[in-house]
């Protein structure tokens, strides 16, 4: 199974994420985040953050999830290429990512990101497997 595929969508960028259940979907989920941003296999797993978000629902968590990662990259220059949940269910998840301080030269950024929107956000089971639907605002 794929972990996550591309989706065109005018003016932004979105992924189709799959996932044997919901903690495997939000791994994908954020390493397809990342594969938008920069080349992951360039991301050393060389320091550990703790992530914990609370929300009020699956999608609302998603969101949280990945704009967290969005915003410890604009604020604290951090990269990750490793993320392990911990727990999670419908209103929090606790997990740990692994990766790096942004170094120019060796970390292309391939686009900048602004935010993770709730446009055509769907998160759902389908025979057995999870999906989900994210559109990035650029």
């Amino acid at each position: 199974m794929d972990k996550f595929k591309f989706i065109d969508h005018t003016g932004d960028m979105g992924i189709l994420i799959f996932g044997k259940d919901p903690p495997e979907l939000f791994v994908h989920a954020a390493e397809g985040l990342f594969h938008i941003l920069t080349d992951p296999k360039k991301v050393r797993k060389k320091s550990t953050k703790e992530i914990s978000i609370q929300a009020n629902g699956m999608e609302e968590l998603l969101v949280s999830w990945l704009n967290e990662f969005i915003y410890l990259f604009d604020t604290r220059g951090l990269l990750f290429s490793r993320f392990q949940v911990l727990t999670l269910n419908d209103y929090a998840i606790k997990a740990i990512a692994k990766g790096e301080t942004y170094e120019e030269g060796r970390h292309p950024i391939k686009r900048t990101i602004k935010g993770t929107t709730y446009h055509q956000l769907r998160i759902f089971e389908d025979g057995g497997a999870w999906k989900a639907q994210v559109i990035f605002d650029l």
